[in-house]
């Protein structure tokens, strides 16, 4: 078969018939009209909704498992097209209006997403806030976090090979499911193309599943959890260059300039160290779940975890965390030796020593950190081995 067309369906007695019907009206004009199917997924419905499909032509599957994201699935997997295309039953998108997706697809694309703003939008169409404000700053956040240079991030119609859905491994039961396809198919490599589409105002006469807030806030949370360079990296380098700049400028101050700026003390540098331990912890976070990400298939072609699967091992790890702690403990002892039997140089002023003793402290924790780091490591490279 050459083309599927998948719509959920959830209490949609009003629509999914008209739904149904456009989209058999475009695969006459397509050509397609031996070769193609419409898959409705019926996700609970307690009113007639498979019963009004079947009536207008369709294959009806039944979900019994709640969730948007569910339904999708199970409606993707039954579909037995090429190429599969996507829409939600509530007459919103115009299923007469899938040949540009289908035409991307024939040109070589595997994902392929509607763009309404570059279509148009029926008046009541979309609320304000999701037109204004949340879609063009989730699908700023998109871009920004994984490059996809799409310009609606939250369109419901899309289009893509069975066998690039096959590869996505789709996972998500709710409404983040839509978030998820665009960000597997960029972590995966897939040749994405996007097309006008024009929204409409759904005919059910009742408030859309959809909730503003929470299923906004899934969405973005779902996006954080796919981004490690976003969520631990960034913030966590960031943290430690504060902190360094604050430990690096105050051990200079007291250095050469020891009666400068008497106001700051060595309780700020204890604030630099807080600062750089809590930074260093969360990168260590950080490139534990970007290992875990590409066990898990998600992020295949990232080379900072491909360069550290090449050269990291437990054993380098525990070495290097176990030689800075090393080095560090014996440079606490020197400034202990020094100071209580006066055998040894005192290595400056009080002011000085303190600044080389929190610097020390600093590096045996951070040794240790490193240590136990590598094996957190270790169980998921094990799993990329």
């Amino acid at each position: 078969m050459k083309i599927s067309v998948v719509m959920p369906a959830l209490n949609e007695e009003k629509t999914v018939g008209l739904c149904v019907q456009k989209a058999r009206a475009a695969f006459k004009r397509l050509g397609m009209t031996e070769d193609s199917e419409v898959v409705v997924v019926d996700n609970g419905s307690h009113d007639s909704t498979a019963q009004v499909a079947e009536g207008a032509g369709a294959r009806v599957v039944l979900c019994k498992i709640k969730g948007y994201g569910n339904a999708y699935q199970a409606g993707l997997k039954a579909a037995l097209g090429e190429f599969v295309v996507t829409g939600d039953a509530d007459d919103s998108y115009n299923f007469e209006e899938i040949e540009p997706f289908v035409l991307k697809l024939e040109q070589g694309y595997e994902f392929v997403i509607g763009n309404r703003f570059q279509g148009r939008i029926e008046p009541g169409a979309m609320p304000w806030l999701h037109r204004f404000i949340g879609t063009p700053f989730l699908t700023g956040i998109m871009n920004l976090f994984f490059h996809t240079g799409i310009g609606d991030v939250n369109c419901g119609m899309r289009a893509m090979r069975k066998d690039a859905f096959e590869r996505m491994r789709l996972n998500a039961p709710g409404m983040e499911f839509t978030t998820e396809i665009v960000i597997k198919a960029s972590l995966i490599g897939l040749k994405i193309a996007e097309v006008p589409c024009n929204l409409y105002r759904d005919k059910r006469g009742r408030k859309p599943h959809l909730r503003t807030f929470s299923d906004g806030w899934r969405y973005l949370r779902f996006m954080l959890l796919f981004t490690p360079t976003w969520t631990f990296l960034v913030p966590g380098v960031s943290t430690i260059s504060i902190g360094l700049a604050i430990m690096a400028s105050l051990t200079i101050r007291d250095i050469f300039f020891p009666v400068s700026l008497a106001f700051i003390s060595q309780r700020h540098m204890l604030s630099g160290l807080l600062l750089f331990l809590l930074g260093s912890q969360i990168v260590t976070l950080g490139i534990a779940a970007g290992v875990f990400g590409y066990s898990e298939y998600f992020d295949k072609n990232n080379s900072s975890v491909s360069w550290i699967r090449k050269r990291f091992t437990l054993e380098r790890g525990m070495m290097i965390g176990a030689c800075l702690a090393v080095v560090s403990a014996l440079l606490l002892l020197y400034l202990f030796v020094s100071y209580y039997w006066h055998t040894l140089s005192l290595l400056g002023n009080e002011a000085v020593r303190l600044d080389i003793a929190i610097l020390a402290i600093g590096g045996v924790l951070l040794g240790v950190q490193f240590i136990f780091g590598s094996f957190l490591l270790s169980l998921n490279y094990l799993r990329v081995k």
